[in-house]
């Protein structure tokens, strides 16, 4: 098996963790535009297997032919490069999956599904935790029912010992954070997909110790492709991310104080958006040493031979001091891993640009999910 990885980031070392443990792999490929990122991956896992190269994730020229001699590869590179890695993807006949985030690109891809499934090629978007793993866990539970009336998806990366008023710390980009919350929320309400603002409708939800009472809010891209797949038969589907109590009211006055306005301001004798200046502001105040945990609660209600049911799966899964993982990294690297290799090994069938929850097994991703100790909880 031979994989190529764009994007050395934080989530890399969550990819390259899980290919270098497949005896099958022969050679794994990791580009990234920078020379120390990728270099550090190298000196930390220190196997042969592993080769990098410096190139820029829209330099199609040159990734070609690292396309050509992969049988699969994943884009952790920000998703304004997916739609044109998606077309390299479909010209040189390789499986592809990314980490996704944004529902405008997603669309994009999908525009190409017919020409991937005439490379008979498999593109999976939205492959980290949510979208992607909730996605498919989503799709176990509905199938588990006749007819399901509620679905509810609950998802959060939080620190274990939070720290100071957003009781908070960086897990993946400032960028992919801000953009979750001032980006609309697709939900289906009454059986109809709908847009709902992001930051609103915060609720309380209950985590055993050390946890206790948590919030949810509406955050855009959690629910994928989830309310095209389900309009029409479920009346109630969305998405929400979990914090600690207070995180979302402060957040959102600054939000709409404009901190994350695209607008130009003058700064250091340049110009730089407002967004851009808070991103950084974000990274010292939120960047901070704890063990990180990922709490997921997926809840199906419904009804089965002729009864009302509730099904509900739940994971929390932690910090892995044995591999130096985040609980962040583990939970959005590993779903991506397992797709890529179900479709190399031909455990996806269908071919074309893929909706998770139609055409990924559930019952062999979330057993590929417990033999990396993520371990999802059945309640009824």
């Amino acid at each position: 098996m031979h994989i190529l990885i764009l994007g050395a980031g934080r989530m890399a070392y969550g990819l390259v963790h899980d290919f270098l443990n497949q005896p099958e792999l022969k050679t794994l490929h990791l580009v990234d535009q920078s020379p120390e990122a990728p270099q550090a991956i190298q000196t930390h896992f220190n196997d042969p297997r592993l080769q990098i190269t410096r190139c820029m994730a829209d330099d199609l020229v040159t990734l070609k032919p690292f396309f050509q001699k992969a049988d699969g590869a994943i884009s952790a590179v920000p998703y304004d490069y997916n739609v044109a890695l998606t077309k390299l993807a479909i010209e040189t006949h390789t499986h592809f999956v990314d980490l996704g985030g944004n529902n405008t690109v997603v669309e994009q891809q999908f525009n190409l599904s017919g020409q991937a499934r005439d490379q008979n090629i498999g593109v999976i978007p939205d492959c980290g935790l949510a979208p992607g793993m909730a996605s498919v866990v989503a799709s176990r539970a509905v199938g588990e029912l006749e007819k399901v009336e509620r679905l509810k998806i609950r998802v959060g990366g939080l620190p274990v010992h939070p720290q100071g008023p957003l009781k908070y710390m960086l897990l993946f980009s400032p960028h992919g954070l801000i953009n979750e919350y001032i980006e609309a929320a697709v939900i289906l309400k009454d059986g109809k997909i709908t847009t709902v603002p992001s930051m609103t409708e915060v609720e309380t939800l209950e985590f055993p110790a050390p946890f206790g009472t948590l919030e949810a809010f509406y955050t855009s891209g959690g629910t994928s492709t989830l309310p095209q797949t389900y309009a029409g038969t479920i009346n109630t589907l969305n998405y929400k991310t979990i914090r600690y109590p207070g995180h979302c009211h402060i957040f959102k006055a600054m939000l709409d104080l404009g901190f994350a306005s695209d607008e130009s301001i003058r700064c250091n004798g340049g110009k730089r958006t407002y967004r851009d200046v808070f991103e950084e502001m974000l990274i010292k105040p939120l960047t901070y040493e704890d063990d990180d945990v990922t709490l997921v609660r997926v809840t199906a209600e419904g009804h089965r031979n002729g009864r009302r049911e509730t099904i509900q799966y739940q994971c929390i899964d932690y910090f892995d001091h044995d591999s130096g993982l985040t609980a962040m990294m583990r939970t959005t690297a590993f779903p991506a891993t397992i797709l890529l290799q179900m479709l190399i090994r031909g455990q996806i069938k269908d071919r074309g640009v893929l909706r998770q929850e139609v055409s990924v097994p559930g019952a062999l991703f979330m057993d590929e999910l417990t033999k990396r100790r993520i371990i999802f909880e059945r309640n009824q």
